[in-house]
């Protein structure tokens, strides 16, 4: 499954959408007196904010990249980011990692069924070492677990696989500096 490439303009066009769905949202909550609820929409973006700016410092540029595309590449998918950056240095495993995520997406996704919620979970943790749990839950026919990673950056520890859930860990090979 392959992709044209997104030009600059449409990923503007696209931000300045979801920025301008978010305005609307915390002013209707906001115009039926909801102040709470606009309060925890305020902080739910401001995170999302600060972990696009994790994962950068982290030196996974890239991968930021993938994942901040990612629905307007896999429409069929909801993606949850997860973030407990600690440390820096993540540079080099950074283009393996999201083409692993790519190849895994892609190997999955043309089985998706029906119209049931499919939810991509990609939580990114470095702390010593650079661990990204992976999760997906959703509804797909018979999917043969994807084994190879093409390279000695990463090994990965299977934790489930079934019909309708894949959870996975991909662990760096080195500590981060």
């Amino acid at each position: 499954m392959s992709h044209k490439p997104i030009t600059i303009n449409e990923i503007l066009r696209h931000s300045m959408h979801d920025f301008l769905n978010q305005m609307h949202l915390i002013q209707m909550n906001l115009d039926m007196g909801r102040q709470e609820e606009a309060k925890n929409l305020i902080h739910m973006y401001s995170q999302k904010c600060n972990q696009f700016f994790d994962i950068n410092n982290a030196g996974l540029l890239t991968t930021n990249e993938w994942l901040q595309t990612f629905t307007m590449k896999y429409n069929h998918m909801t993606l949850d980011v997860q973030t407990s950056l600690l440390k820096r240095g993540a540079e080099k495993y950074d283009v393996a990692l999201r083409d692993y995520l790519d190849r895994f997406v892609q190997s999955i996704y043309p089985n998706l069924r029906g119209y049931q919620e499919q939810l991509l979970k990609v939580h990114i943790n470095s702390d010593e070492l650079l661990e990204i749990f992976i999760e997906i839950t959703g509804d797909w026919s018979p999917y043969s677990w994807m084994e190879e990673i093409s390279n000695e950056l990463f090994r990965i520890e299977r934790l489930v696989n079934t019909e309708n859930q894949i959870k996975c860990k991909l662990i760096a090979s080195e500590r981060l500096e």
